[in-house]
């Protein structure tokens, strides 16, 4: 008989429906759980960077925080990436930055982050796959306990990035729609369990679009030129 076997961010979806009580709310591990989890966690492989983000994402979720893509290495000569760095999105401090004429701070939003440590980083190995050699898991701050407030961090949302919306994205902008008035449109057709998209998300999804039909008009010109 074949047996499944469940990749990691499988096996995390499946243990979720055991972290929730009655209530909704996400069960914290005791010490020695959360222990035993980073233990297994460090030098755990994966295949690619976005694969090992995926794990860490939905473990994140588990545990009620978001995360921040924060640093890639490059190596010099190759211009390759060799190694990366997942970050609690609560993770360093804003840099407040004064107005050169003035001298004056700049009115900011409320900064939300502590100088949290927790972090996954992954390095490349030369059979290309990818490990983590560095886990911490220590917050300096409250974790959230609601699975319906830890979806509105921002790594958790991802309705923005599904084939329906970026498709409905695209249309409504070839209609002559600007990206703010996009957004108002799709925060009112969708599901009241999906994150809000913002005009960044519909104006990036639109210029990714742009750059598309220009790498095949180019690639269309090439060959008629070739042809002739």
């Amino acid at each position: 008989m074949d047996l499944e076997v469940q990749s990691p961010v499988e096996a995390f979806e499946t243990n979720l429906i055991d972290r929730i009580d009655s209530e909704g709310l996400l069960v914290i591990n005791s010490g020695s759980d959360v222990e035993k989890e980073a233990n297994d966690i460090r030098g755990k492989v994966f295949d690619t960077p976005n694969d090992a983000y995926d794990f860490y994402n939905h473990y994140a979720f588990l545990l009620g925080f978001g995360l921040r893509i924060h640093t890639a290495y490059k190596n010099k000569t190759t211009n390759e990436h060799y190694r990366r760095m997942y970050v609690c999105y609560k993770e360093g401090f804003k840099i407040l930055k004064c107005k050169s004429s003035v001298g004056d701070v700049k009115k900011r939003r409320r900064d939300l982050r502590t100088g949290c440590n927790a972090c996954l980083r992954i390095s490349k190995r030369k059979d290309g796959k990818w490990f983590v050699d560095v886990f911490n898991d220590s917050h300096n701050h409250e974790l959230t306990i609601s699975p319906t407030k830890v979806l509105k961090h921002r790594s958790h949302g991802k309705f923005h990035r599904s084939l329906a919306c970026k498709s409905l994205m695209v249309e409504l902008g070839q209609s002559g729609l600007k990206p703010c008035q996009i957004k108002k449109v799709i925060n009112v057709m969708k599901s009241p369990h999906e994150n809000n998209v913002t005009s960044k998300q519909c104006s990036d999804v639109l210029s990714d679009q742009r750059k598309q039909y220009k790498e095949i008009f180019s690639g269309l010109i090439g060959d008629q030129e070739n042809r002739i």
